[in-house]
């Protein structure tokens, strides 16, 4: 800003009413813009906004390059760019959609869902791209142990997958993520989720997705043979997706071949190095396989990359346990626990574990509240079993104590 001087006053004339006045209102005008200097340098000199000097095309160009070489975070901000730049192209919100699902960010995908179907609520591949995010949303809930929160995110997936194959019904991707909500919501679904599997691999039978699906549908009905061979065929199609590869690995070791299972793991480590649900998965397989040094490291690695996955911590804790690590075990187990919040048939192992942790440090008040939870759940008779036996050995140790 520049400031002009005024000219002197005339050498013997007296200020003037008005001239002091003047004067009275520059100055405090100008003890106001001192004490203020931050806001009004704002308003007087606004932050620059720089022009762009490429395009949205470019942008959405240079994030799918990124997206091929597998610099993920760099694509996620090309694509923001793009949209930032041309917020009415559908298609850079879809594509961002799917690489976000990709990278395991379920909850900015749905997100950058919800916010397209405001530009575009008549299009059903946005219909099916929000079904995609629903259901990625609901499989990481349940992974971070929130199971009411995924079956309302499942049946979120089931009406939005409702939507775009009402607009499209040839769309058989829609047919493909409502076969896999449905099956996720339980066994009474089953039969929905069979005739929707199918519907869509008769659409596209060369799709990852659909065959996913029915190999989904095909797992929940004891079929593990058919399963395997759908996810063989979709990996045929694509060999990059490292879920489906997680997937199958788990149906190996659940039909005794245990050995294909961790190679299978190891596949997913190779095309994705900082794969948590691989690690947590080879923590699991170790596990079972009583080799809990491994099972520990493998599990450690997986909290590392996702300290929010539940799963992994209760993995960890676990093998802490195994090996009688009880602080770091209670550490890990106790996080477990809280997240799970509710006892079910399938945590119930880790309520008990973290009790008995406690009562091998003597700590048995601590212990109970664990064991009582179980048996007030009654998940199943083993798990009451081991919790029963929990009280007892603590009410033993207190009275010993008490001796």
């Amino acid at each position: 800003m520049v400031i002009q001087r005024k000219p002197p006053r005339h050498p013997g004339s007296g200020p003037s009413c008005l001239v002091v006045l003047l004067v009275l209102s520059a100055f405090g005008l100008g003890m106001f813009v001192v004490s203020n200097a931050d806001q009004v340098r704002d308003v007087i000199i606004p932050t620059a906004t720089p022009e762009p000097t490429r395009s949205a095309a470019e942008y959405a160009t240079s994030a799918a390059l990124y997206e091929r070489d597998g610099e993920y975070e760099n694509a996620v901000e090309a694509y923001e760019q793009a949209i930032a730049l041309d917020s009415s192209n559908i298609n850079f919100y879809l594509k961002l959609i799917d690489l976000l699902i990709t990278i395991g960010r379920a909850e900015d995908a749905l997100q950058r869902a919800e916010q397209v179907m405001v530009i575009a609520s008549e299009r059903p591949e946005v219909w099916v791209a929000l079904a995609s995010a629903h259901l990625a949303n609901a499989a990481r809930l349940r992974e971070t142990g929130d199971p009411a929160g995924a079956d309302l995110e499942y049946q979120e997936t089931v009406n939005a997958a409702g939507q775009a194959t009402g607009l499209n019904p040839n769309l058989a991707e829609g047919y493909a993520y409502m076969a896999q909500a449905l099956v996720a919501l339980g066994p009474e679904r089953f039969d929905e989720a069979l005739d929707n599997a199918s519907l869509s691999v008769d659409l596209a039978p060369d799709s990852a997705v659909t065959r996913r699906a029915m190999a989904l549908v095909y797992e929940m009905r004891g079929l593990y043979d058919n399963a395997i061979q759908e996810y063989l065929i979709a990996l045929d199609n694509d060999p990059t997706l490292v879920d489906l590869r997680t997937d199958l690995a788990y149906l190996y070791f659940f039909t005794d071949r245990r050995q294909q299972a961790i190679l299978t793991l190891q596949e997913v480590l190779e095309l994705d190095p900082n794969n948590a649900a691989a690690y947590d998965g080879l923590a699991y397989f170790y596990f079972i396989l009583g080799q809990y040094p491994r099972a520990e490291e493998n599990a450690f690695q997986a909290v590392q990359l996702d300290p929010d996955m539940t799963r992994a911590r209760a993995h960890l804790g676990a093998a802490y346990f195994q090996q009688s690590k009880y602080d770091t075990a209670i550490e890990e187990l106790s996080v477990a626990v809280a997240a799970y919040d509710n006892v079910s048939t399938s945590n119930a192992t880790y309520f008990n574990m973290l009790g008995r942790a406690y009562y091998y440090q003597n700590r048995c008040n601590e212990a109970k509240p664990y064991f009582e939870r179980v048996l007030s759940a009654a998940p199943d008779e083993i798990a009451m079993g081991q919790a029963e036996e929990g009280i007892e050995l603590c009410n033993q140790q207190q009275l010993q104590g008490n001796n």
